[in-house]
């Protein structure tokens, strides 16, 4: 293993971003920063892990070869959903009132049983020894949920975190959850337009609704579970591959040169509070047919090799994975002057590692509000935004069924409205933006 370090960077290589290298058996071989150094390392040692191995100047180069002034994902519109407008309209005195849950309960059950079913991932056969019950499970990687989709179950609400027991037949694969314009009224939409080849098309979002969580959090007899399930988080469809290249002409292509998920707040890949970032995104979003190119990792508790440790083996084989994952134990920045390798500013960062064709993901969730929200701040007021969607948790005083779970943790003084408006203005910007749990 050979490692090539310029002067200038030699001084804080020991801060640099970090990802693990396995040889063909799994064996750790050395720890580089693929931030800093350029790697060699002989054929029967390479992996797809490190497939990473020209410096981070030389990708940006190759990347921007392929770049031009047309893009696959130019926004045009947004538009709220019937029921995402009636709770924008609303909150303030919803919120002010604290009746959320008596709204959602007994006012829109309909609305509820709709998204439910929409989210399903996998359905199940009915049994013949009970007529008439259709179930679905819900997957959000963590916490499986199993809701009933009869008609006989609309008001009553059949949903639970357990696979009912009289429940003996099989589900169907996981499958990819795709709305239409017949769910308009529950999914807020996108439109987009690919310049390459002159088309309109439409992406569509989970709705802005009651607590900014899972419809039914806080209110329901699932009450703490809800609260932390992910199963309402609305995936992007299937994106527009890079299927052609002029070998005439280098600027000319089609569709997302690279696939890259950023996650500030992740100490590993299988565990967390109310379930692990990682698990939920790389899964969730394979289920829709996006697979990661590079995952980069951030956490200032955890070290470097705790957090391998629960990497899957077959995501750091090269056998069996063609993803490249990093991660640097560090905080983050919440000023873009204050961006350096010890303490970066991850708009800024993301700029340097990436390109605006390529398709991004943030994660942002570091229990810190200030950090956030000036890294929110600075996306929002950014007319060169890279970023195509971000989860982010919002902790706001004025979500009160939220406070019991966050502590002291919370931008005193702002109101879920406020909260609301901030989701609402960077989904106005074009970025898919989901409120994390």
């Amino acid at each position: 293993l050979f490692l090539y370090i310029t002067s200038r960077e030699r001084t804080i290589i020991n801060n640099a971003i970090y990802s693990r290298i396995v040889d063909t058996n799994n064996d750790i071989v050395g720890i580089s920063s693929l931030e800093l150094i350029s790697i060699e390392i002989p054929s029967q040692r390479q992996n797809n892990n490190t497939n990473n191995t020209k410096t981070r100047r030389e990708e940006k180069k190759r990347t921007n070869t392929t770049t031009t002034n047309k893009s696959w994902r130019k926004f045009i519109s947004y538009t709220s959903s019937p029921w995402e407008q009636l709770w924008l309209d609303n909150i303030d005195e919803w919120a002010r009132n604290k009746s959320i849950c008596d709204v959602i309960i007994n006012e829109q059950m309909d609305y509820v049983n709709d998204f439910l079913n929409m989210t399903c991932t996998s359905r199940y056969d009915e049994n013949p020894a009970y007529p008439g019950r259709k179930w679905c499970l819900i997957n959000d990687e963590y916490w499986p949920l199993w809701y009933d989709t009869s008609e006989q179950s609309r008001d009553d609400l059949m949903v639970i975190f357990r696979k009912p027991m009289y429940l003996n037949t099989t589900a169907t694969s996981s499958y990819p959850i795709r709305p239409g314009p017949e769910h308009e009224h529950i999914f807020s939409k996108f439109v987009f337009l690919d310049e390459n080849t002159g088309k309109t098309y439409v992406e569509y979002i989970e709705p802005l609704v009651a607590a900014l969580r899972h419809p039914l959090a806080h209110c329901q007899k699932f009450k703490q579970r809800f609260s932390v399930f992910r199963g309402y988080v609305m995936p992007p469809p299937p994106l527009p591959l890079l299927d052609s290249i002029d070998n005439n002409n280098n600027n000319e292509k089609k569709g997302v040169v690279n696939k890259y998920y950023f996650d500030a707040g992740s100490s590993s890949w299988n565990t967390g509070a109310g379930g692990p970032s990682l698990t939920f995104f790389w899964n969730g979003w394979k289920r829709q047919g996006i697979q990661f190119d590079q995952i980069y990792a951030y956490e200032m508790t955890t070290t470097v090799e705790d957090f391998f440790e629960t990497v899957p083996e077959n995501l750091l084989n090269s056998k069996q994975s063609n993803v490249s994952i990093h991660y640097q134990q560090c905080n983050v920045s919440s000023d873009p002057l204050v961006d350096t390798a010890e303490e970066p500013f991850l708009p800024k960062l993301i700029k340097r590692i990436a390109s605006k064709e390529d398709y991004i993901l943030l994660k942002l969730d570091i229990d810190s509000p200030d950090v956030e929200a000036k890294n929110i701040d600075y996306i929002l007021n950014d007319d060169n935004n890279y970023i195509d969607e971000i989860a982010w948790e919002h902790h706001v005083e004025g979500n009160y069924l939220m406070l019991g779970q966050w502590g002291d943790i919370f931008t005193p003084n702002m109101s879920l409205y406020e909260s609301y408006q901030y989701f609402l203005k960077l989904r106005q910007k074009g970025i898919r933006a989901h409120s994390w749990v």
